[in-house]
Protein backbone atom coordinates (compact mmCIF):
# COMPACT_ATOMS: atom_id res chain seq x y z
CA UNK A 1 0.00 0.00 0.00
CA UNK A 2 2.78 2.37 0.97
CA UNK A 3 4.71 1.54 -2.19
CA UNK A 4 1.70 2.32 -4.37
CA UNK A 5 1.21 5.63 -2.62
CA UNK A 6 4.88 6.51 -2.94
CA UNK A 7 4.82 5.70 -6.65
CA UNK A 8 1.93 8.11 -7.12
CA UNK A 9 3.75 10.99 -5.50
CA UNK A 10 5.55 13.56 -7.64
CA UNK A 11 8.13 16.05 -6.43
CA UNK A 12 6.74 19.52 -6.19
CA UNK A 13 9.10 22.12 -7.59
CA UNK A 14 8.88 25.87 -7.49
CA UNK A 15 8.49 27.33 -10.94
CA UNK A 16 10.15 30.68 -11.44
CA UNK A 17 8.87 32.70 -14.35
CA UNK A 18 11.52 34.69 -16.14
CA UNK A 19 10.45 38.25 -16.75
CA UNK A 20 12.39 40.64 -18.95
CA UNK A 21 12.37 44.28 -17.98
CA UNK A 22 14.14 45.46 -21.10
CA UNK A 23 12.58 48.53 -22.66
CA UNK A 24 12.93 47.10 -26.13
CA UNK A 25 11.20 43.97 -27.39
CA UNK A 26 9.12 42.94 -24.40
CA UNK A 27 6.02 40.98 -25.43
CA UNK A 28 2.91 41.04 -23.26
CA UNK A 29 0.28 38.32 -23.33
CA UNK A 30 -2.47 40.91 -23.78
CA UNK A 31 -0.79 42.58 -26.74
CA UNK A 32 -2.02 41.85 -30.24
CA UNK A 33 1.22 42.90 -31.90
CA UNK A 34 4.33 40.76 -31.86
CA UNK A 35 7.14 43.28 -31.34
CA UNK A 36 9.87 40.69 -30.76
CA UNK A 37 11.67 41.87 -33.89
CA UNK A 38 11.24 45.61 -33.34
CA UNK A 39 13.30 47.51 -30.77
CA UNK A 40 11.37 50.27 -29.04
CA UNK A 41 12.09 52.58 -26.13
CA UNK A 42 8.39 52.56 -25.25
CA UNK A 43 7.75 49.78 -22.77
CA UNK A 44 4.30 50.08 -21.16
CA UNK A 45 5.07 46.98 -19.08
CA UNK A 46 8.17 48.50 -17.51
CA UNK A 47 8.09 48.44 -13.69
CA UNK A 48 9.53 51.98 -13.72
CA UNK A 49 7.17 53.37 -16.35
CA UNK A 50 6.02 56.18 -14.09
CA UNK A 51 9.56 57.58 -13.96
CA UNK A 52 10.78 56.55 -17.43
CA UNK A 53 11.88 59.41 -19.66
CA UNK A 54 10.04 59.80 -22.96
CA UNK A 55 12.17 60.64 -26.01
CA UNK A 56 10.68 62.28 -29.10
CA UNK A 57 11.96 63.55 -32.44
CA UNK A 58 11.08 66.87 -33.97
CA UNK A 59 10.46 67.11 -37.74
CA UNK A 60 13.79 67.32 -39.54
CA UNK A 61 15.85 66.41 -36.47
CA UNK A 62 18.31 63.52 -36.49
CA UNK A 63 18.38 62.83 -32.76
CA UNK A 64 15.58 62.42 -30.26
CA UNK A 65 15.28 64.73 -27.29
CA UNK A 66 13.97 63.99 -23.82
CA UNK A 67 10.66 65.43 -22.70
CA UNK A 68 10.42 67.01 -19.24
CA UNK A 69 10.31 64.52 -16.40
CA UNK A 70 6.71 65.37 -15.57
CA UNK A 71 5.48 63.50 -18.66
CA UNK A 72 4.88 59.78 -18.88
CA UNK A 73 3.32 57.30 -21.28
CA UNK A 74 -0.02 55.63 -20.75
CA UNK A 75 0.07 52.17 -19.25
CA UNK A 76 -1.43 50.69 -22.42
CA UNK A 77 -1.23 51.83 -26.03
CA UNK A 78 -4.40 53.23 -27.54
CA UNK A 79 -3.53 51.72 -30.90
CA UNK A 80 -1.33 48.86 -32.11
CA UNK A 81 -0.84 48.26 -35.79
CA UNK A 82 -1.34 44.58 -36.71
CA UNK A 83 1.03 44.95 -39.66
CA UNK A 84 3.99 46.47 -37.84
CA UNK A 85 6.26 43.44 -38.03
CA UNK A 86 5.45 42.93 -41.71
CA UNK A 87 6.32 46.51 -42.61
CA UNK A 88 9.49 46.15 -40.55
CA UNK A 89 10.39 42.98 -42.43
CA UNK A 90 9.70 44.67 -45.77
CA UNK A 91 12.02 47.55 -44.89
CA UNK A 92 14.80 45.16 -43.88
CA UNK A 93 14.47 42.94 -46.93
CA UNK A 94 14.43 45.87 -49.33
CA UNK A 95 17.56 47.35 -47.75
CA UNK A 96 19.33 43.98 -47.83
CA UNK A 97 18.35 43.53 -51.46
CA UNK A 98 19.72 46.97 -52.33
CA UNK A 99 23.04 46.21 -50.63
CA UNK A 100 23.35 43.00 -52.64
CA UNK A 101 22.49 44.92 -55.78
CA UNK A 102 25.16 47.52 -55.11
CA UNK A 103 27.75 44.79 -54.61
CA UNK A 104 26.64 42.97 -57.78
CA UNK A 105 26.80 46.18 -59.81
CA UNK A 106 30.33 46.75 -58.51
CA UNK A 107 31.32 43.32 -59.80
CA UNK A 108 29.81 44.14 -63.20
CA UNK A 109 31.75 47.40 -63.33
CA UNK A 110 35.02 45.64 -62.55
CA UNK A 111 34.45 42.80 -64.99
CA UNK A 112 35.70 43.22 -68.56
CA UNK A 113 33.24 40.61 -69.80
CA UNK A 114 30.12 42.74 -69.20
CA UNK A 115 29.06 46.11 -70.48
CA UNK A 116 28.41 48.89 -67.99
CA UNK A 117 24.72 48.74 -68.84
CA UNK A 118 24.45 45.54 -66.81
CA UNK A 119 25.85 47.31 -63.77
CA UNK A 120 23.50 50.27 -64.14
CA UNK A 121 20.51 47.99 -64.65
CA UNK A 122 21.36 45.91 -61.59
CA UNK A 123 21.94 49.00 -59.48
CA UNK A 124 18.64 50.59 -60.48
CA UNK A 125 16.55 47.42 -60.19
CA UNK A 126 17.82 46.75 -56.65
CA UNK A 127 17.93 50.24 -55.14
CA UNK A 128 14.75 51.75 -56.57
CA UNK A 129 12.45 49.26 -54.74
CA UNK A 130 14.20 50.03 -51.44
CA UNK A 131 13.77 53.77 -51.97
CA UNK A 132 10.12 53.23 -52.88
CA UNK A 133 9.48 51.19 -49.72
CA UNK A 134 11.15 53.82 -47.55
CA UNK A 135 9.15 56.60 -49.17
CA UNK A 136 5.78 54.86 -48.98
CA UNK A 137 6.11 53.69 -45.34
CA UNK A 138 7.88 56.68 -43.78
CA UNK A 139 4.72 57.77 -41.92
CA UNK A 140 3.60 54.30 -40.81
CA UNK A 141 2.47 54.35 -37.15
CA UNK A 142 3.11 51.21 -35.11
CA UNK A 143 1.61 52.30 -31.77
CA UNK A 144 -0.11 55.30 -30.21
CA UNK A 145 0.26 56.24 -26.54
CA UNK A 146 -1.42 58.99 -24.56
CA UNK A 147 0.99 61.41 -22.90
CA UNK A 148 0.16 62.25 -19.28
CA UNK A 149 1.29 65.21 -17.22
CA UNK A 150 2.16 63.84 -13.78
CA UNK A 151 1.91 67.29 -12.18
CA UNK A 152 -1.81 67.58 -12.91
CA UNK A 153 -4.68 65.44 -11.62
CA UNK A 154 -6.05 63.09 -14.25
CA UNK A 155 -9.45 64.71 -14.44
CA UNK A 156 -11.54 64.78 -17.60
CA UNK A 157 -10.98 68.52 -17.98
CA UNK A 158 -7.19 68.22 -17.73
CA UNK A 159 -7.03 65.25 -20.08
CA UNK A 160 -9.11 66.90 -22.79
CA UNK A 161 -7.76 70.46 -22.47
CA UNK A 162 -4.11 69.41 -22.91
CA UNK A 163 -4.34 66.17 -24.83
CA UNK A 164 -1.14 64.95 -26.46
CA UNK A 165 -0.32 61.66 -28.13
CA UNK A 166 2.96 59.88 -28.72
CA UNK A 167 2.97 58.50 -32.26
CA UNK A 168 5.46 55.64 -32.60
CA UNK A 169 6.95 55.16 -36.07
CA UNK A 170 9.48 52.81 -37.65
CA UNK A 171 12.93 54.11 -38.53
CA UNK A 172 14.60 53.63 -41.91
CA UNK A 173 15.93 50.14 -41.19
CA UNK A 174 12.65 48.92 -39.70
CA UNK A 175 14.41 47.54 -36.64
CA UNK A 176 13.78 50.45 -34.27
CA UNK A 177 11.07 52.96 -33.55
CA UNK A 178 11.04 56.65 -32.76
CA UNK A 179 8.39 58.92 -31.27
CA UNK A 180 6.64 62.05 -32.45
CA UNK A 181 4.33 64.16 -30.30
CA UNK A 182 0.92 64.99 -31.75
CA UNK A 183 -1.19 67.66 -30.03
CA UNK A 184 -4.91 66.91 -30.22
CA UNK A 185 -6.44 69.71 -28.12
CA UNK A 186 -7.33 72.82 -30.16
CA UNK A 187 -5.37 71.50 -33.13
CA UNK A 188 -7.68 72.36 -36.01
CA UNK A 189 -4.98 71.43 -38.53
CA UNK A 190 -5.27 67.76 -37.54
CA UNK A 191 -7.41 66.41 -40.36
CA UNK A 192 -7.92 63.44 -42.61
CA UNK A 193 -5.42 63.24 -45.43
CA UNK A 194 -7.11 64.59 -48.58
CA UNK A 195 -7.73 62.11 -51.41
CA UNK A 196 -5.31 63.98 -53.70
CA UNK A 197 -2.51 63.16 -51.23
CA UNK A 198 -3.38 59.45 -51.12
CA UNK A 199 -2.27 58.75 -54.67
CA UNK A 200 -0.16 55.78 -55.65
CA UNK A 201 2.98 57.92 -55.81
CA UNK A 202 2.36 59.47 -52.38
CA UNK A 203 3.39 58.04 -48.96
CA UNK A 204 0.74 56.13 -47.03
CA UNK A 205 -1.14 58.62 -44.86
CA UNK A 206 -4.55 58.89 -43.20
CA UNK A 207 -3.99 61.78 -40.74
CA UNK A 208 -2.04 65.00 -41.20
CA UNK A 209 -1.53 68.31 -39.49
CA UNK A 210 0.44 71.37 -40.54
CA UNK A 211 3.83 69.64 -40.47
CA UNK A 212 3.44 65.85 -40.14
CA UNK A 213 1.63 62.90 -41.65
CA UNK A 214 0.53 59.62 -40.05
CA UNK A 215 -0.77 56.34 -41.40
CA UNK A 216 -3.24 54.93 -38.85
CA UNK A 217 -5.52 52.03 -39.72
CA UNK A 218 -9.21 52.53 -38.97
CA UNK A 219 -11.43 50.14 -36.94
CA UNK A 220 -8.59 49.27 -34.54
CA UNK A 221 -8.41 50.34 -30.89
CA UNK A 222 -12.06 50.41 -29.90
CA UNK A 223 -13.95 53.41 -28.57
CA UNK A 224 -10.79 55.29 -27.56
CA UNK A 225 -9.57 55.37 -31.14
CA UNK A 226 -13.10 56.03 -32.41
CA UNK A 227 -13.08 59.21 -30.34
CA UNK A 228 -9.79 60.33 -31.92
CA UNK A 229 -11.05 59.47 -35.38
CA UNK A 230 -14.15 61.52 -34.60
CA UNK A 231 -12.02 64.57 -33.75
CA UNK A 232 -9.99 64.22 -36.94
CA UNK A 233 -13.14 63.76 -39.02
CA UNK A 234 -14.84 66.74 -37.32
CA UNK A 235 -11.85 68.96 -38.16
CA UNK A 236 -12.17 67.74 -41.76
CA UNK A 237 -15.86 68.63 -41.94
CA UNK A 238 -16.99 64.99 -41.99
CA UNK A 239 -19.67 63.57 -39.68
CA UNK A 240 -19.73 59.79 -39.24
CA UNK A 241 -21.29 59.82 -35.78
CA UNK A 242 -18.00 59.28 -33.95
CA UNK A 243 -17.46 62.86 -32.77
CA UNK A 244 -18.28 63.02 -29.07
CA UNK A 245 -16.47 66.09 -27.75
CA UNK A 246 -19.70 68.09 -27.57
CA UNK A 247 -21.23 65.38 -25.36
CA UNK A 248 -18.15 65.29 -23.12
CA UNK A 249 -18.20 69.05 -22.57
CA UNK A 250 -21.82 69.03 -21.40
Amino acid sequence: MLSRVSRGLRPVGTQVRAVRFASTNYKSDDSNVDNDEIISSNNPWSPTLYNDIVYVKEPGAWRAKALPENYRLSYQPLYESPGAKYVSLLKRLSLSFSVLGIYASKLFFESVQFEDIYAYTTLASCTVPALLVQYKTKDYVTRIFRLYNKDKPQTLENLTSEEKLVMEKLNMTGGKTYNEVLTVSDNKTLKLTPPNEQRLWKPYSTWNDSAKHYYVADDIGGIKMDRLWGIVEHNSGIDTGRYMEDEISK
